[in-house]
């Protein structure tokens, strides 16, 4: 298999592309003993909560929260300057 082929089937194994996505944001090697003992849905909920996080982050409102719409911006910023 050359370079090319692993590419085009890595780029459709979603699976594993999620693997790779949650290894690399906690700093684990694919090969590690501690990779190899996460199941598939252990990464699974590991990636389901890495995009509520980027959500609640951007902005965008979701049924899981996203944007809070009690929440007082101005009011926060006063009483972190501490005007209040």
């Amino acid at each position: 298999m050359n370079a090319d082929e692993l590419i085009g089937r890595l780029a459709g194994d979603h699976l594993e592309r999620l693997k790779w996505l949650v290894l690399r944001e906690f700093g684990v090697l694919p090969g590690s003993k501690a990779a190899s003992e996460l199941s598939d849905e252990d990464f699974l909920i590991c990636g389901a909560h890495m995009v509520l996080d980027r959500r609640l982050r951007s902005g965008v409102p979701s049924s899981e929260g996203g944007l809070n719409s009690s929440f007082d911006e101005g009011r926060f910023s006063e009483l972190s300057e501490g005007k209040l």
